[in-house]
């Protein structure tokens, strides 16, 4: 912005012109400070850095190979900055690096390190081709300072990482986020985050049955569990919650679970090895005695246990029939309101036990293809 031949935005402060870089992917910020006097080194203090290490090409295409000379002038930048005698850190770091390359892999490994970030976003890309579709274990290392960690990747042969390091037990925000990563049995289990107060899994893919307990998560106050499929239709896919401190638990599946209704026109799934067209868990077993907040939104599980809940401010269930998503292959079947109406009767008799018939002579909608349910604090 100009105005009388001055440029007013080079006359902010520092911090301001720093926020200002931060919005942009490393690469422009650097051109930006070589092209202005006023903005030189300003790269050099972003508070959030973004660094891409390998563009995708288009969709389909093999992956663009990496740019090691870009990558070695994040390094000497990141050196520079945080191993100096300043020992300025980053606040937020997102690295997009492939995982099928061993020196990305290694570099991002020493950005995590260097820049110490207390927010780290990771998106991780590999090809669609392996071998057997598994790019294998890998494992990530957290520097104490980290306190909140997204992860995302682009195909489902990535593998959530073991985590380990000072951050593992200093981790209080865990976040699987629209990925296509694979949860198999045990991973939840295998790694102890004694600090870690929320979890959030979003699209992952359930090859087993999955356990959140206090036994590796004593803290964990808030659970969101969003899109989270099932491998295949045959697959026993269960989610078990055993959460001491649990607050918060919000559970919806739109994506794969949300039936359509019969009369629209028929649009058939894509078919994958990964995915079943339809989700449906095999149970869904909670206890969380100090639970607050009870959201359950197009989610359908062949049981539903309860073991104890708290004194519970706000529910919202959330039901629909119709048509259930399905491939070429597949049968057509159909969810009935009577399903909706069972399902609804055996989460409020668990949370809720006693006032079932309350509940349902004064909370409960019911539209042609719709069941829901919303009680707040002001109705209990």
């Amino acid at each position: 912005m100009a105005r009388k031949g001055k440029d007013l935005i080079s006359q902010l402060p520092d911090d301001i012109l720093v926020h200002i870089l931060s919005m942009v992917r490393y690469k422009e910020a650097v051109r930006t400070t070589v092209v202005s006097r006023r903005w030189k080194h300003l790269h050099t203090k972003l508070p959030a850095v973004s660094f891409t290490m390998s563009v995708l090409g288009l969709q389909g295409s093999p992956l663009s190979t990496q740019s090691k000379q870009r990558v070695e002038s994040m390094a000497r930048t990141l050196r520079r900055r945080c191993a100096g005698p300043d020992h300025d850190t980053v606040q937020r770091l997102r690295l997009s690096y492939r995982k099928d390359v061993p020196m990305e892999c290694r570099y991002a490994d020493e950005f995590i390190a260097l820049a110490a970030a207390s927010s780290l976003v990771l998106f991780l890309n590999c090809p669609k081709n392996l071998r057997n579709n598994d790019a294998g274990p890998w494992s990530l290392h957290l520097p104490a300072a980290t306190a909140c960690l997204s992860m995302e990747s682009c195909w489902y042969s990535v593998r959530p990482p073991h985590v380990h390091g000072p951050g593992a037990s200093a981790l209080k925000s865990l976040t699987f986020k629209d990925s296509f990563m694979v949860l198999h049995p045990g991973y939840l289990q295998d790694t102890a985050f004694p600090s870690l107060e929320e979890l959030h899994i979003s699209g992952c893919t359930l090859s087993g049955s999955i356990e959140i307990t206090s036994a590796t998560m004593p803290r964990l106050k808030h659970l969101r569990i969003v899109d989270v499929s099932i491998i295949s239709l045959g697959t026993e896919g269960a989610i078990t919650v055993l959460a001491d401190e649990l607050a918060t638990l919000r559970v919806s599946c739109h994506d794969g679970g949300k039936p359509d209704p019969p009369s629209s026109h028929e649009m058939h799934c894509v078919e994958t090895p990964f995915r079943a067209s339809f989700t449906e868990y095999s149970c869904f077993r909670l206890r969380a005695p100090k639970l607050r907040v009870f959201e359950w939104r197009c989610c359908y599980a062949k049981e539903v246990r309860v073991d104890a809940v708290g004194r519970l401010s706000d529910v919202v269930i959330e039901l629909f029939a119709g048509r259930l998503p399905r491939c070429y292959n597949e049968a057509k079947r159909f969810l009935q309101m009577e399903d909706c109406d069972k399902l609804m009767k055996h989460i409020l008799q668990g949370i809720m036990p006693g006032r079932w018939k309350y509940v349902q002579r004064n909370f409960i909608e019911c539209d042609e293809l719709r069941l829901r349910c919303e009680i707040t604090e002001y109705d209990m």
